[in-house]
C-alpha cells in the first residue's frame, strides 16, 4: 500500500513543514480588519439669514456669528462616503445651542458635499435641512476648512411668524485627521 521511502518524505515534510507553518502563524500580527478614519472639525462662521418678515416678503439680515466643532467617521473600506456629527453654538445677541448630523461624499482629499439634518436645541428649537460643500487646504495631518453651506428651517418654536428660516452661511476653520 504505501511505500516505506514515501512515508519517510511525508514524515520528513511534516517535521518541517509544520513547525514552520505554526511559527509563521505565532509570530504573525494581527490583520488589520478595515476600520474607520476620523477627521475633527473646529470653526467659526456666519453668513445671512432670511425669512418672511410678516408682509409676505423674503427679508435679508446677517446671521448670528456660530462655532461649531464635531468629527467626520469615514470607512476604510469607502473612504469617500462618511457620516458626521457638529455641536453648534452661536455667540451673538443671545446663546443658542444646537447640532447637525450629515452625509458627506468626498471627491477627493480637498473637495466634498454633503447633505443632513441640522437644528437648534436650547432655549428656542429649530428644526430642518442642510447642504453644503467642503473645501479642504492640507497641511500635512491638519488643515483649513471653507464651507459654504445652506440651511432651510420650516419647524421650531423660534419661527418668524410660521414661515421657513433660511440660513446662508460660511464657516472657516481648522481640520485634523485623527
Amino acid at each position: 500500500m504505501f511505500r516505506t521511502g514515501s512515508i519517510r518524505r511525508l514524515r520528513r515534510a511534516l517535521c518541517v513543514s509544520l513547525p514552520t507553518l505554526l511559527g509563521a502563524m505565532l509570530l504573525a500580527g494581527p490583520a488589520a480588519a478595515d476600520g474607520w478614519t476620523y477627521e475633527s472639525f473646529l470653526g467659526i462662521g456666519t453668513g445671512l439669514e432670511g425669512g418672511d418678515g410678516g408682509d409676505g416678503s423674503l427679508a435679508w439680515q446677517r446671521a448670528r456669528f456660530r462655532l461649531s466643532g464635531g468629527v467626520d467617521f469615514r470607512s476604510e473600506e469607502m473612504p469617500r462616503d462618511g457620516f458626521g456629527v457638529r455641536g453648534i453654538v452661536e455667540i451673538e445677541r443671545r446663546a443658542t445651542l444646537g447640532a447637525e448630523l450629515r452625509y458627506s461624499r468626498w471627491l477627493g482629499r480637498g473637495f466634498g458635499a454633503f447633505a443632513g439634518l441640522s437644528g437648534t436645541l436650547a432655549p428656542e428649537t429649530l428644526f430642518g435641512g442642510t447642504a453644503g460643500v467642503t473645501a479642504l487646504i492640507p497641511l500635512g495631518r491638519a488643515g483649513l476648512y471653507i464651507e459654504p453651506s445652506f440651511s432651510a428651517m420650516p419647524l421650531g418654536s423660534d419661527l418668524p411668524d410660521d414661515s421657513v428660516l433660511l440660513w446662508g452661511l460660511l464657516t472657516v476653520g481648522v481640520n485634523v485627521r485623527l
